[in-house]
C-alpha cells in the first residue's frame, strides 16, 4: 500500500463529542465519517483496553492513512463505504448494537486541498466534487450538472442547497457561458460566478454557496444524512448516544427534525457550540453545531471481540 500523506485536517469539537458519547472500556462505537481519524482514535483511546470502533469513509486516501496509523489491531475496523449503507456495514462488522455513533459532517482540509476532487474554489481542479469513488451510485459529477442541467434546475438547486439569493443570476451566467464552451474546472466556474454577482465586499467568496450546493447535489448529502440517522436509530444500543456535528443550517435542520421523531430518546434542546479558544485557533469551527440524542433504556453490557477489518 502506498504511503498516504499525514492529515492536515484539524477535527472540530473533539472533547464535546467525547463528552456526549461517553466512551468506556468494552464499548462499541461507530464513526460514520472517518476523515483525518482524530475522532476515531480518540474513541479508541477512551474505550481502552477492549473497546471497538468501526470507521467509515468514501475517501481512499483517508482509509489508507487510517490503516497506516492503526496501532489498535482488531479493535479498529476501517471500511470504505458511504454512510448511506450504515446498517449494512454495521451488521457485517459483527459488533451491533453500538454504544455510540458519531457523524462529523464537515469537509476535511485534506479533501479541500486535493485538487482532483474539485471541492475548492481556490484551487484549480476538475469539476468533480464526489467525495470518493463510492460517494454516489450513479457517477454524477459537478461538471455534468453545470453543463447539462436546465437554467431552471440550476436556479432551484443553487437556491435550495446553497441558500444563494443570486441563484438565478448565477444559473443564467452558467447557461450563457456553456453555450460557448463547457465549464470543466473549478477556477473557471468560481471566476464566472464572481463576475455574475454584485461585489458585496464580504469575507465569503461569491462562489461559496454555489459550490456547497453542487457538492450537496453530487453526493446527495441531505437525503443520505436523513437515511443514515434513521439507520443509526436501528443499530444503537440501549443507553447509547448518537452525536452529530453539522456546519450549515440545512444539515442542522435535518438532524433536529429527525431526532424529534425518535421514540424513547433524550434530545439536547439546543446545539452545543465550540468554545472561544477553539474558534480562535480553528476558524472552520465557528459554524459547527453538535446535537446529541440519547436512547433511554437499561444498559446491556456485551463486550466486542476481535475481528478482521473489512476492506
Amino acid at each position: 500500500m502506498s504511503q498516504a500523506k499525514a492529515t492536515v485536517h484539524k477535527a472540530v469539537m473533539v472533547s464535546e463529542a467525547m463528552e456526549a458519547l461517553q466512551p468506556r472500556a468494552g464499548g462499541r462505537y461507530l464513526d460514520a465519517t472517518l476523515g483525518g481519524g482524530t475522532h476515531s482514535m480518540e474513541l479508541l483511546k477512551l474505550s481502552a483496553p477492549d473497546g471497538c470502533v468501526l470507521s467509515l469513509d468514501v475517501d481512499p486516501i483517508a482509509l489508507s492513512r487510517a490503516e497506516q496509523q492503526n496501532v489498535y489491531g482488531k479493535r479498529w475496523q476501517i471500511v470504505e463505504s458511504n454512510f448511506s449503507h450504515l446498517k449494512e456495514v454495521a451488521e457485517k462488522s459483527g459488533w451491533m448494537p453500538f454504544d455510540g455513533i458519531l457523524f462529523d459532517l464537515g469537509l476535511s482540509s485534506d479533501e479541500l486541498a486535493d485538487p482532483s476532487k474539485g471541492l475548492s474554489f481556490q484551487i484549480d481542479g476538475p469539476l468533480d466534487m464526489r467525495l470518493g469513488p463510492k460517494a454516489n451510485d450513479d457517477g454524477l459529477t459537478a461538471a455534468t450538472i453545470v453543463n447539462s442541467w436546465s437554467e431552471h434546475e440550476l436556479t432551484e438547486f443553487i437556491r435550495a442547497y446553497g441558500e444563494e439569493k443570486f441563484a438565478a443570476r448565477i444559473a443564467r451566467a452558467i447557461v450563457e457561458r456553456r453555450r460557448q464552451k463547457p465549464i470543466l474546472s473549478t477556477l473557471d466556474l468560481a471566476n464566472l460566478i464572481k463576475a455574475s454577482v454584485p461585489n458585496l465586499h464580504t469575507v465569503i467568496h461569491p462562489a461559496t454557496r454555489t459550490f456547497q450546493a453542487l457538492r450537496i447535489a453530487v453526493n446527495d448529502e441531505l437525503a443520505v444524512l436523513k437515511s443514515a440517522l434513521d439507520q443509526a436509530d436501528e443499530i444503537l444500543a440501549p443507553n447509547g448516544t448518537i452525536a452529530v456535528i453539522s456546519f450549515h443550517s440545512l444539515e442542522d435542520r435535518i438532524v433536529k427534525q429527525t431526532f424529534k421523531k425518535f421514540v424513547g430518546y433524550q434530545i439536547s434542546k439546543k446545539p452545543i457550540r465550540p468554545n472561544q479558544a477553539e474558534t480562535k485557533t480553528n476558524p472552520r469551527a465557528r459554524s459547527a453545531k453538535l446535537r446529541a440524542a440519547h436512547k433511554n433504556a437499561t444498559k446491556q453490557t456485551n463486550l466486542c471481540h476481535g475481528r478482521t477489518r473489512l476492506l
